[in-house]
């Protein structure tokens, strides 16, 4: 075997040149014997460098390169001829050994036309290279003819299209002023729009009458139909649908150039079967990953849209050897976890599926698709990862664990947060949800809060009581610890003891005794308030009233000259009462304990700097509680590059507030007292503002949208207007509150 060439006789007219590069001088032997009888003129190298040196004197009609060379791999040769003009056409078959296949996601983004395993056989590598010498010709024809990157559609499909944009999405006339020049690629990319990419998209495919592809991965990608340079210029990409056929999601469909070049590319001279997508999704297939947990991911996320984030470290390739202890597993975990913590994120999702693992962020109360990766099995090693540092047991995979990762001991960028684990058996693996707690996190001040002026006022004016109940209720993620943070910041001074027991600790508080709760030893909620009863203290917080006997112990303190702050999972305030009768408490210590009930949401803000207003209609002005003739603006959403095209950002509460008096005490000692009752007279006797309304005058002020809205807090089940809005708005009263205004 000499390096260089070896020429044989083609069979039938010029031969073809075939270089083969590969470290192994077996595999050159038996590739040049092979190739050199069968017609084909053979170039051979060792190694990479070798490979580009032969390249840029004599250009090879296909390059056989094998992946795993020292020094420069295959991967790295690829990409070399990617940032060449003229070799960014030219074929290259991938070869690596049966037991380390080609890492496909990384040879469609290198523009490889196909696969080869080693040691292969005569019949095989003879297909592929005959197979792939046309290809050369083809790309070569197709260089030649590539579409031009701005191509005018046919007016009348592009400005009918248009046309309908602007009225779906509601366009200003300035903004119909903007699109009327463009193309359909620069309409994706048009700055100041209120539509996201991917609604762009859908809108054109359903315009069109085609399908929308709402997921692009490279497994489905079909390897040598279509060069990356024209794919990336063009935003097309062949996907495999059978053995036999095949599709093409183009995000420009109006191009019709480009869609008469893919009906040759069929075949027979049959439409192409065609999909749309937005440009972002095509481009993202062609990204070459830059480190160790990058080339572990072999899927890709769903698409970027109000739902979804483009996040980095996407493909996960998985091996035998990617497990709980592997270096790139322990990189990925890490930079899960630290892209949600610089996100905002309060909560991580990782969910086995049958045919992949999911990752999701809620940002803002929303739960939003993070990363998408193909391989289902790698929720093992992914789970096993976080059971080690959350100090779990592996093994047990059939129970639910809980569990806490101080994350500051496995962080590669020094943050300093915890996170509450929790795992779950499901019928493909086990889920695991991780809530981020940010120690450091700033305890926010009361009037950052979101209370009205008038919740401020009494709210304050409750927390200087001497002794009493105070309860946050609402469901899980509704602000309950942050308020009750706030409060205790409120109040906490040199001349008072507080003592708090929680479950987590969520912020740490200089000047309060913290304890953390520990079940599994016994340190339950109920024993450490038998405890801080004997500590002298002035105000004790209770992280949660669960059960009969913490909510005895909670009442006797705040009847013995105790403030007691804590929290109840419940609806609103009025069920709240309710809640705790059913729970044994006797009717009159609730009555006497209780000082304030703080029923609260937390709601998405709308983005100030895209925020759109107009004025609502009829149906839209009653549910805002407003007159039918009354001139008011509200605001919608409509997304920037501020709130990552969300039209939100940040949140803010809203909250009910019951401050019992006299004869609601009595009430509440009465038989037979429904919550809905209690309701009513709150809101009669007591002047009670509850959530909905509390939050429809967020929505007055522009802060909040009111589907938004809608979508968090339930209306209420009668005329619950309260006595402030009649004189403030010039409302009629209700002759019976029976009615609702809606």
């Amino acid at each position: 075997m000499t390096l260089g060439s070896s020429t044989a006789a083609p069979l039938a007219g010029a031969a073809s040149i075939v270089l083969v590069v590969d470290d192994d001088t077996d595999t050159l032997t038996v590739a040049e014997t092979l190739l050199a009888d069968a017609g084909y003129e053979v170039m051979l190298a060792e190694s990479g460098k070798g490979a580009l040196r032969i390249i840029t004197i004599t250009r090879p009609d296909l390059l056989l390169l094998d992946v795993g060379m020292p020094e420069m791999d295959g991967y790295e040769v690829c990409a070399k001829l990617q940032e060449s003009k003229d070799l960014s056409y030219l074929p290259v078959v991938l070869l690596a050994s049966a037991d380390a296949p080609a890492d496909r996601a990384r040879a469609v983004a290198l523009g490889a036309v196909d696969t080869l395993a080693k040691p292969f056989d005569k019949e095989t590598l003879l297909a592929k290279v005959a197979t792939h010498v046309k290809t050369n010709a083809w790309w070569q024809e197709l260089k030649e003819d590539v579409a031009p990157k701005r191509t005018t559609p046919p007016a009348s499909d592009w400005e009918l299209f248009k046309e309908s944009f602007a009225k779906q999405t509601g366009l200003t006339a300035a903004q119909q002023e903007r699109i009327a020049p463009l193309t359909p690629t620069e309409l994706y990319a048009a700055p100041g729009l209120p539509v996201p990419p991917q609604k762009i998209a859908r809108q054109i495919a359903e315009f069109m009458k085609l399908p929308y592809q709402a997921l692009l991965i490279s497994d489905r990608v079909a390897l040598g139909v279509l060069p990356t340079p024209f794919c990336k210029t063009n935003l097309v990409v062949a996907l495999t649908e059978s053995a036999n056929e095949r599709s093409f999601v183009v995000s420009d469909p109006f191009n019709w150039e480009l869609v008469q070049m893919l009906r040759r590319v069929s075949g027979e001279g049959r439409p192409p079967k065609l999909a749309v997508t937005e440009p972002t999704k095509i481009l993202a297939l062609f990204d070459e990953p830059m480190d160790d947990v990058a080339r572990m991911a072999g899927g890709r996320e769903p698409g970027r849209s109000d739902m979804t984030y483009d996040l980095p470290g996407e493909r996960i390739q998985v091996t035998e050897e990617v497990n709980e202890q592997s270096a790139p597993i322990i990189r990925l975990v890490n930079q899960l976890i630290e892209n949600a913590y610089a996100m905002g994120a309060s909560d991580i999702h990782i969910e086995p599926g049958e045919n992949d693992v999911v990752i999701r962020y809620r940002v803002d109360g929303i739960l939003r698709v993070a990363h998408q990766f193909p391989q289902p099995q790698l929720i093992h090693p992914l789970v096993s990862r976080i059971k080690i540092m959350a100090d779990l047991d592996i093994v047990e995979r059939r129970l639910p664990q809980d569990g806490r990762i101080v994350f500051k001991r496995f962080a590669s960028r020094g943050g300093d947060f915890d996170l509450r684990v929790a795992t779950a058996p499901m019928n493909h693996g086990e889920k695991v949800v991780m809530r981020i707690l940010d120690k450091r996190k700033a305890v926010l001040p009361l009037t950052e809060l979101g209370f009205s002026e008038r919740h401020m006022r009494v709210y304050q004016e409750r927390l200087a009581t001497p002794y009493g109940m105070i309860l946050h209720v609402g469901p899980t993620g509704s602000g309950k610890s942050m308020s009750l943070y706030s409060a205790l910041n409120e109040i906490r001074r040199p001349d008072i003891n507080i003592q708090t027991a929680e479950d987590p600790i969520e912020y740490t508080l200089p000047g309060i005794n913290q304890m953390q709760i520990h079940r599994d030893i016994g340190l339950t909620f109920q024993r450490a308030l038998r405890s801080y009863l004997r500590q002298d203290p002035d105000v004790i917080l209770v992280g949660e009233i669960r059960d009969r006997e913490t909510a005895d112990i909670a009442v006797e303190a705040a009847l013995t000259g105790h403030l007691l702050l804590s929290t109840l999972h419940t609806n609103d305030a009025s069920s709240t009462i309710v809640r705790l009768l059913e729970m044994g408490i006797e009717p009159y210590m609730v009555s006497s304990s209780i000082v304030v009930i703080c029923a609260q949401r937390l709601l998405r803000r709308l983005c100030a700097t895209c925020k759109e207003a107009y004025r609502p209609d009829e149906r839209e002005r009653r549910l805002v509680g407003v007159a039918p003739n009354a001139e008011i603006t509200l605001y919608r959403p409509a997304g920037c590059d501020v709130c990552n095209r969300i039209g939100f950002k940040g949140r803010i509460s809203t909250h009910e507030m019951l401050v019992p008096n006299d004869r609601l005490r009595l009430a509440i000692t009465t038989k037979g007292m429904t919550a809905e009752a209690l309701k009513r007279r709150a809101v009669e006797e007591c002047g009670m503002t509850t959530l909905y309304w509390d939050a429809m005058e967020k929505v007055r002020a522009g802060i909040c949208h009111l589907d938004d809205v809608l979508s968090e807090v339930r209306r209420d089940e009668f005329d619950a207007r309260p006595e402030w809005m009649f004189e403030e708005l010039s409302l009629d009263r209700p002759a019976n509150r029976d009615q609702t205004p809606f």
